[in-house]
């Protein structure tokens, strides 16, 4: 096979052999090396034989000894074929250009998939990846994935993680981060633990310091939970300032209120529905339609991106925007207290939930239409983590009033 694929790259003919002397031209090819392959004799003058491009060639210089004449039946092979092919110059020109495009998109970047956390910020991250290669039509040699690494978590204090993944054309880049932790006192600070609402005390748990109240103690905003003033704790000690630190659990009530108007409008679909399209060349974008792609009127707005990819890793620089505007019309309707209970009250204890480190354990509420909105008043009974750290401006008591009995 594989000779047979040898034979046909360097070109070969069928020939027709004609003359009294065929055992003399037999001869003189044995004598010279000339190779004759699938040989067939169809009369004593007559004879068909293949040959190398090259044999024939050399065969031309030896024929008038033989008194034979050869004729080529047949051209088979690259050489032909590309003498064939020649003239044609729009199939080269498609050909180099195809060549062209393998290595443009082998060799270059033409997509980039990001995964990064919210707790970053994902165009500050991509603007600093810019910075250091990483861009849309970036040759795939350039960018050093264990040196962007550790540049970008140097720029990014509160990054945790980061991985830039290569397959095929396209990059892949993850990132992860920690939200900055609250600001804290100086560990060597004397600090005290205060209320941060009004509440009745549930458990009181003091890492450091010496705990104010006790379970069923009624505290108000600014009162101390957890004191730094530490009394001694054997015969003949002193006291001491520390840096009181805890957690204080309370039962809390929290009131919330919202408003919302009953008159609303709702969405009337008229039927008009507008597309416009836009080619998107790399880096660059053609607008396939006359004017802006701002609609005028009131309509929903809907955008699809398609591109051009052979694979998951193969991605052609060519994709397709297509801008769908469905229009509609306005019609005022009314809502009663009931179409928008559950949505203020749910949207009410979210809003509360995330404002506490704790858990809500009940709530009740009124809902009432007022002047034509519906009005919430809501009360919400909850347990959660009171103590905040203050600074303690508490001093150790001189010696006469350590030394006095406590009663």
């Amino acid at each position: 096979m594989l000779g047979r694929l040898w034979r046909l790259a360097r070109g070969q003919v069928r020939v027709r052999v004609t003359g009294a002397s065929l055992p003399r031209f037999l001869n003189l090819c044995a004598f010279h090396s000339l190779t004759l392959r699938r040989m067939k004799r169809t009369a004593w003058n007559e004879l068909y034989a293949t040959m190398s491009v090259e044999d024939f060639r050399a065969l031309r210089r030896y024929m008038g000894r033989t008194g034979c004449r050869v004729h080529i039946v047949r051209r088979r092979g690259a050489p032909f074929a590309a003498a064939r092919l020649r003239p044609r110059f729009v199939l080269w020109g498609g050909f180099l250009l195809l060549v062209l495009t393998w290595w443009m998109l082998s060799s270059r970047v033409w997509a980039i998939e990001t995964d990064v956390n919210p707790a970053l910020d994902e165009a500050e991250v991509m603007q600093q990846l810019d910075s250091l290669g990483v861009h849309i039509g970036a040759p795939i040699r350039s960018i050093d994935a264990r040196s962007i690494r550790w540049k970008i978590l140097q720029m990014q204090p509160n990054m945790t993680f980061f991985a830039l993944n290569i397959r095929g054309n396209s990059v892949t880049i993850q990132a992860d981060g920690a939200v900055p932790p609250a600001e804290r006192f100086d560990q060597s600070a004397v600090t005290k633990v205060v209320a941060e609402r009004d509440g009745v005390i549930k458990s009181v748990h003091a890492l450091d310091g010496q705990a104010a109240v006790q379970p069923g103690d009624a505290v108000q905003t600014g009162d101390t939970l957890i004191s730094g003033l530490m009394p001694p704790t054997r015969e003949e000690g002193s006291y001491r300032l520390t840096h009181a630190h805890g957690e204080v659990e309370a039962y809390t009530l929290r009131t919330a209120g919202a408003a919302r108007a009953l008159g609303v409008e709702e969405k009337r679909y008229t039927g008009k529905v507008r597309r416009q399209y836009a080619l998107v060349l790399g880096n660059k974008r053609l607008n396939l339609y006359i004017g802006s792609g701002i609609a005028g009127g009131t309509c929903d707005k809907i955008m699809e991106t398609k591109t051009l990819r052979l694979s998951d890793s193969v991605v052609f620089p060519v994709s397709l925007v297509v801008q769908t505007y469905v229009f509609y019309e306005r019609e005022p309707a009314e809502q009663t207290v009931d179409d928008v209970r559950l949505d203020m009250v749910s949207r009410a204890l979210g809003d509360i939930a995330a404002d506490m480190d704790g858990m809500v354990t009940g709530h009740s509420e009124t809902l009432t239409a007022e002047n034509g909105a519906a009005v919430l008043r809501m009360t919400v009974h909850a347990v959660e983590q009171i103590g905040v750290e203050a600074l303690d401006d508490s001093e150790i008591p001189p010696p006469e009033e350590q030394d006095a009995p406590q009663t």
